[in-house]
């Protein structure tokens, strides 16, 4: 019997694993990953240039060039632009048949206004650049306005410096808003989205799979060899090893998309793709989501392993219920919204900062796996609550498997799609 336990889940699995569709997709996987890891190396390589400037060229007919660049240096620095080259060239309106990309700034003594500017470019010029570009002109106009009003140079630097505004919370948690909200966002992206696709994954399979057998009548020859019971956990645990395989698959070509990038690339001095992942980094561990996630590792990993374990009783539990993937797709559709919920709670969890709601949410079974990691990673749940919603996870697991194995017996070798949930709840009054 132990022998065809093991068959069955050696040829489940195997019907998953040892398939085109899946070695291409993996392969499509692994060079997505590598691709999104060092998109601006690539494209380097390829002719682009994250490190290329915008050129404004200056026409400087009021002498006023130096002014210009530093106070167009200073407002495209305290807006985080600094992705310009601003060039001295008096002839360059010779040469506007050939521009492309550049833009050409003129700059005119006026006798009535003091200064006027023309901005020539090709093609549409950026709001952002023409507002850079408009802003130093209103500045510079006002430094002319000033020195021609008989104050000294010192009170004109004074009176053209820009505005020291600094900011005082008075609401001491306010501050953290910001790191929460960035928290939440990357633990839900590099947790609960692969887990989400995961389960998706084998959702799907599970019911494409089970009534593959029903439609092709082999269930009934399945059935008569070995138990229903065997039969059911047979999926089960097939079903956990897919996913289980795919997760670690994931995480290497992550691994090796990284190592790639340290290999071939100074990842420390990247802009892009690089400096994002450098920052985010730096983040985590400043707000000691590293030191949470070392104490809590062992939890977490139990609490993934069994939900998994409960999304896939309850899927085999749901398929053995229909009789065609029409059917199975309705059935499905409750555990599709509790998976959808728990994951736009987990990604919003900041703006509820303590909410009681939240914190019950994160103590539900098949919910608490996208909460409860959040919460707890953002210091929102302590490492005593993960470890009462693992608990729970676990105990719902094992009533979930009970009176799952019931309706499963019953609705293996069901072939009526009538009916389907009043079978499925007169099964669970049987007693094994």
């Amino acid at each position: 019997m132990k022998n065809k336990f093991k068959y069955l889940i050696k040829y489940s699995l195997k019907k998953k694993i040892d398939t085109k569709w899946f070695k291409a997709v993996n392969i499509l996987l692994c060079l997505l990953l590598i691709f999104l890891m060092n998109m601006d190396y690539i494209i380097n390589f390829f002719g682009g240039d994250f490190d290329s400037h915008d050129k404004i060229y200056i026409v400087d007919n009021a002498n006023s060039y130096q002014s210009f660049e530093n106070y167009f240096n200073t407002l495209s620095a305290n807006f985080d632009y600094d992705n310009y080259e601003l060039i001295l060239d008096n002839s360059i309106l010779n040469k506007t048949a050939d521009l492309e990309d550049e833009i050409i700034v003129v700059i005119e003594k006026d006798n009535l206004e003091y200064l006027k500017g023309e901005v020539i470019s090709y093609d549409t010029v950026s709001k952002t650049t023409f507002e850079l570009i408009s802003s130093s002109l209103n500045a510079l106009k006002s430094e002319l306005v000033l020195a021609s009003s008989g104050l000294s140079a010192d009170e004109i630097a004074r009176l053209t410096s820009p505005v020291n505004v600094s900011e005082r919370i008075l609401n001491a948690d306010a501050k953290d808003n910001q790191t929460k909200e960035t928290l939440s966002a990357v633990i839900t992206t590099i947790l609960i989205v692969p887990f989400f696709i995961l389960i998706v994954t084998m959702v799907q399979m599970l019911g494409a799979e089970i009534n593959d057998e029903k439609t092709s009548r082999g269930m009934e020859v399945i059935i008569s060899s070995v138990p229903a019971k065997m039969h059911f956990l047979s999926k089960v645990i097939a079903s956990i090893s897919y996913v289980l395989i795919q997760g670690a698959l994931m995480f290497s070509y992550g691994i090796l998309a990284m190592l790639l990038r340290k290999l071939f690339t100074n990842a420390d001095a990247a802009i892009g793709v690089g400096g994002i992942i450098s920052e985010t980094i730096k983040a985590l561990s400043e707000a000691g989501v590293f030191t949470l996630l070392l104490k809590g590792s062992i939890i977490l990993i139990i609490l993934f392993v069994v939900s998994f374990i409960a999304y896939a009783i309850v899927s085999a539990t749901l398929a053995s219920m229909t009789t065609n993937n029409e059917d199975f797709q309705q059935l499905q559709t409750p555990l599709m919204i509790i998976m959808m919920v728990g994951y736009y709670v987990a990604l919003m969890s900041f703006v509820f900062d303590g909410s009681l709601f939240i914190n019950i949410l994160a103590h539900i079974p098949l919910l608490s796996v996208m909460i409860a990691p959040t919460l707890y990673l953002m210091g929102e749940m302590t490492l005593l609550s993960l470890i009462g919603s693992t608990a729970i996870t676990v105990i719902a697991t094992y009533f979930l498997y009970k009176y799952g194995l019931r309706i499963y017996k019953v609705g293996i070798l069901n072939y009526s799609s009538s009916k389907l949930w009043r079978k499925m709840f007169k099964s669970l009054k049987k007693v094994d």
